[in-house]
């Protein structure tokens, strides 16, 4: 007779095992289309799913593993996207150079993903602070398989980085997220206390900072003759 507690039926087939681990994720999800990472609770999430937060930690240690698992789920799924979103190279003769070109349409694929930046930006300080160690080593090897997969995106994009170039600035994108995401989508004290006109200047615009921070680090590591 299968166990059910408050509705819930355990999944008993690795199939099925990895319907219901993609079901909290997906609601996990959801929860982040309309708030950040600290205002949402395993309740929240297993609420959102439709089952007890016990039995989200069937499948889950705590709260911040069902969000790395998502991170790298929303990570994988933007490199798969990435690719067709960033535009052609540029020859030089049009508004943008090639190295602007790339670099507005590679913040502008990552600006329309608000969920992985929200979690990229929490990474360190908050995701990794409270999982086991097993679960922190397995985040890490599907980290950095992503790392070069997009290193290998960039250097197809941008051949003039060579190969290690291009791994570097892969390295750089979560750094950059984690330092903008945040300013750019401030607490509500903030967002009133800089529309005061002489705060102008404190507003952070995330697509357009971190496409010209992308141009300058791109810039920096092409080959002299290339710049």
């Amino acid at each position: 007779m299968s166990e059910t507690t408050q509705g819930f039926i355990r999944a008993r087939s690795p199939e099925n095992r990895e319907l219901r681990r993609q079901s909290i994720l997906d609601a996990a999800e959801q929860l982040l289309d309309k708030a950040q990472v600290a205002d949402i609770t395993l309740r929240d999430i297993g609420r959102q799913a439709g089952i007890a937060t016990s039995n989200v930690l069937r499948y889950f240690e705590n709260r911040e593993a069902v969000f790395l698992e998502l991170l790298n789920r929303e990570y994988g799924a933007w490199l798969d996207a990435l690719p067709a979103e960033l535009a052609p190279a540029d020859d030089g003769t049009g508004p943008t150079t090639p190295v602007r070109g790339f670099a507005d349409a590679y913040a502008a694929s990552l600006a329309a993903r608000p969920v992985l930046c929200e979690l990229a930006s929490v990474l360190a300080s908050v995701l990794e602070r409270t999982v086991s160690v097993e679960t922190v080593r397995a985040f890490k090897r599907q980290a950095l398989a992503s790392n070069d997969r997009l290193a290998d995106i960039i250097h197809a994009r941008m051949p003039e980085l060579d190969r290690a170039a291009a791994k570097e600035l892969a390295s750089a994108t979560i750094v950059l997220i984690a330092g903008l995401w945040p300013l750019a989508h401030p607490g509500p004290t903030v967002v009133a206390a800089v529309e005061d006109p002489e705060l102008l200047a404190a507003h952070v615009d995330f697509p357009a900072r971190y496409s010209r921070m992308i141009e300058l680090l791109t810039a920096s590591l092409r080959g002299p003759a290339t710049r």
